[in-house]
């Protein structure tokens, strides 16, 4: 009885208020779907915009810089990521599908990465996204035991995977 109480009161409600990933809404501006809040990259074919398409042809072109990418291999040790991008943003568009692509080759785990989909105003009810101040999109935020090392906004000033091992480099 004692374990069916627990149930009803504790698990249940926590439950009940955790945010679902990839949620979608209206994009009053483009006239489609965008993904708002928690997401994971599942989510962008679900969308009723381009994003997907440009994503699945960005990804497989995109070819990082070897010795970059070995330098950063052996950076990535206790690095977390948070990922603030929109759907409907050209620059995100760009270099989402480019990150992803750097960090399946270093094959980063992914349980290390929070992705938070914006709408127009940068904003995604139910997460932490205004503590953030990600003021543009895309924002790249590298962190190491809980203290950020650096960001990357917009567009990076050199190849991602270099601007990545700068920031790594701390």
């Amino acid at each position: 009885m004692k374990n069916l109480l627990f149930l009803a009161f504790i698990i249940i409600p926590a439950m009940t208020f955790a945010q679902k990933l990839n949620q979608k809404t209206a994009d009053e501006k483009k006239g489609n779907e965008m993904l708002i809040g928690y997401c994971n990259r599942d989510g962008f074919p679900m969308v009723n915009s381009n994003f997907d398409s440009v994503y699945k042809a960005e990804y497989p072109i995109y070819k990082a810089d070897e010795a970059t990418m070995k330098q950063l291999a052996t950076k990535l040790k206790g690095v977390k990521v948070t990922v603030v991008m929109a759907t409907w943003c050209s620059d995100s568009k760009d270099w989402v599908p480019r990150f992803y692509k750097i960090m399946d080759e270093l094959n980063f785990n992914y349980k290390n990465l929070t992705l938070i989909c914006v709408d127009h105003s940068k904003k995604a009810p139910g997460t932490n996204v205004d503590s953030l101040k990600a003021e543009l999109v895309p924002t790249f935020i590298f962190y190491r035991k809980k203290a950020e090392l650096g960001r990357i906004i917009e567009v990076p000033g050199d190849l991602l995977e270099k601007e990545i091992l700068k920031i790594l480099s701390k």
